[in-house]
């Protein structure tokens, strides 16, 4: 039986081959018969599985849904043995409107004037290697100095020399030769080590060698590789609205024609061999599979993600090419990326208005600004502990509950908010005792009359509004960050901002102050608001980061004053039955007297 099943499934497979055979020989002929507007698309190598996704779209009548046709035009060698054909030197000189590439020989285009933008990335992570003999006395790093090393020369070999200084070297410490395809000079043993891609070269490789053999070196894994494999066009060819258009058509129809192939492998392997007729099925089904691992086709195919371009640009700069450096912080564009998906939701900030929320909430001095926020509220409440004349355990405990907030933010946003940001950083358990410690210390040792002084009250409201401000940016950016919709966000704020007051007021059996007319979840409902609509402007300059930067120094400096006011000016809310006299609010700090003690037995003997 389980024979049966086997030949059953090869079977199959082989007939999906087949009927995949039968529609790209069907469906090319039509797209070629009308005057469906033609996109000439540039690959950097020859025909293979590297590319599959954007041929499987051909064969599935993608291209033709979205109204286009795609022209393939190969790359690599013209023949054995030329000179490897630039692409974005094609693109520029108008042989192509779209072409794939590899960050790093954008980067040196843009510098040597090419005007030309990333408009999409297919590679989410770098495949680029280095493979060295062990027989040749590879075993480290450092053994590498004096070796031959093969290179292509297509900007590979910026990952190598990167990857050398962080390991104090220089290209000038190793010897450099062009190398042959395939792994072919490592095969033979004419050079020591050579540039190997894992999805291609590797596994040839593997197929002559034992791995234990192999000294490798994987670029993405040690930091200093660049991203291949993006999709390139002209600016000029972006600022036509027309072009744009179908160029937008073109990344939509080729994420379709990904997915189905990560879905359908089996046709996906068919429509490639169709494209190279020679070649090993084998070697091309191996290679999709590695492609798909570092194309991830089903996670926001196509979207550039401006961390690891950020990543890419740094190594260029530390390479002291600050001209290169300085023209690749503005080769990307994600309008097209934007225009394919311009029907996917609600109202939403852009990909590079996220980024740069996140890169600067998730920076060291805006982490320093919401520990100080932080820090005041388990002042607050250890000095609620101290009013309730509670025991060093409960004081713990109440002052654990001032990151009830964020605490309970994120266990309803889920996703990679857990596990907690308590457990994740030990900072946070750090201060809660520093706080206890401390202020069981100081208390002892000030009056009941100081604590419950209105200096002291301000300086804590200070420090606290300085909390709200902080918290206010980080719900919303939370909220954002997750992917709920627009309307979320300020409840996110007034979440982070007070949930671990209302928790503490429910464990001491006190109402919320802040519902009996002192504002401060409003506060940061409304800066919350206020921030989303200047984060929405600033989304429509996509590569002017500081307007983002300026959008939450606005929104902390108004939050806080707004908070300041409240505690210095008494400013309330409306509150309902206004016709009605108001309680007295209980004041922000008190300290209530010892409580008597009870007659003890002895002491009613004594009477």
């Amino acid at each position: 039986m389980r024979g049966f099943l086997s030949q059953l499934r090869l079977w199959s497979a082989a007939v999906a081959r087949r009927l995949a055979v039968l529609v790209v020989a069907f469906a090319t002929p039509a797209l070629a018969q009308d005057d469906t507007p033609v996109i000439r698309f540039q690959l950097n190598w020859v025909n293979q599985a590297q590319f599959a996704g954007f041929y499987v779209a051909e064969a599935m009548g993608f291209y033709q849904r979205e109204g286009i046709a795609v022209e393939f035009v190969p790359g690599g060698p013209a023949f054995p043995g030329a000179p490897i054909q630039d692409p974005l030197l094609m693109l520029e000189l108008g042989g192509a409107d779209v072409a794939v590439a590899w960050m790093s020989n954008a980067f040196a285009a843009r510098a040597n004037g090419l005007d030309v933008l990333n408009i999409a990335q297919v590679f989410r992570h770098p495949g680029t290697s280095l493979i060295c003999l062990r027989e040749s006395g590879i075993k480290r790093p450092a053994d590498i100095k004096g070796k031959r090393i093969g290179v292509w020369n297509i900007g590979e070999q910026l990952n190598l020399s990167y990857w050398l200084r962080q390991r104090g070297m220089t290209m000038d410490d190793v010897t450099t030769i062009t190398q042959r395809p395939d792994g072919a000079d490592l095969i033979e043993r004419t050079l020591d080590c050579v540039m190997a891609m894992s999805y291609n070269e590797y596994w040839t490789l593997l197929g002559k060698f034992r791995h234990a053999d192999l000294f490798v070196v994987r670029f993405g894994d040690e930091g200093s590789a660049f991203l291949e494999d993006g999709l390139y066009a002209r600016d000029d060819t972006i600022a036509d609205p027309v072009m744009r258009d179908r160029l937008a058509r073109f990344v939509r129809a080729s994420a379709d024609g990904w997915r189905y192939a990560k879905d359908n492998p089996e046709v996906a392997v068919a429509v490639t061999m169709h494209r190279a007729p020679g070649a090993d099925a084998v070697h091309q089904r191996r290679m999709l599979e590695t492609i798909f691992a570092i194309a991830e086709p089903h996670r926001d195919f196509g979207l550039l993600d401006l961390t690891s371009f950020g990543r890419s640009v740094d190594i260029l700069a530390d390479s002291s090419d600050a001209k290169a450096a300085a023209a690749a912080r503005v080769g990307w564009t994600h309008e097209v990326w934007r225009e394919a998906h311009r029907n996917s939701g609600p109202v939403q900030l852009t990909p590079a208005a996220k980024h740069y929320l996140a890169r600067i909430v998730d920076s060291p001095w805006f982490f320093i600004i919401g520990l100080t926020g932080t820090l005041a509220s388990m002042v607050g409440a250890f000095m609620r502990a101290v009013q309730r004349r509670y025991d060093l355990w409960g004081a713990f405990i109440l002052t654990l509950l001032a990151i009830g907030g964020g605490t309970l933010r994120d266990l309803l946003v889920g996703g990679d908010r857990l596990p907690l940001f308590m457990f994740k950083d030990p900072i946070y358990i750090t201060l809660i005792v520093m706080v206890v410690v401390f202020g069981t210390a100081i208390t002892r040792s000030l009056s009941d009359a100081a604590l419950d002084s209105r200096r002291f009250a301000v300086w804590r409201e200070t420090f606290d509004a300085v909390g709200v401000a902080t918290f206010t940016v980080l719900g919303t950016k939370v909220a954002i960050i997750a992917g709920l919709p627009w309307y979320w966000a300020p409840f996110c704020a007034a979440l982070s901002c007070a949930g671990g007051g209302m928790l503490r007021d429910i464990v001491t059996g006190r109402e919320p102050r802040t519902f009996l007319g002192e504002p401060y979840e409003e506060i940061a409902v409304v800066g919350s608001l206020a921030l989303f609509g200047m984060l929405l402007f600033a989304s429509r300059y996509e590569h002017a980061d500081w307007m983002v930067t300026a959008a939450i120094l606005v929104t902390m400096v108004s939050v806080f004053a707004a908070r300041m006011s409240v505690v210095l000016l008494g400013w309330r809310s409306y509150r309902l039955g206004s016709a009605v006299e108001d309680p007295p609010i209980e004041p922000t700090v008190t300290i209530l007297p010892s409580p008597v003690a009870a007659p003890s037995l002895e002491s009613q003997k004594v009477a």
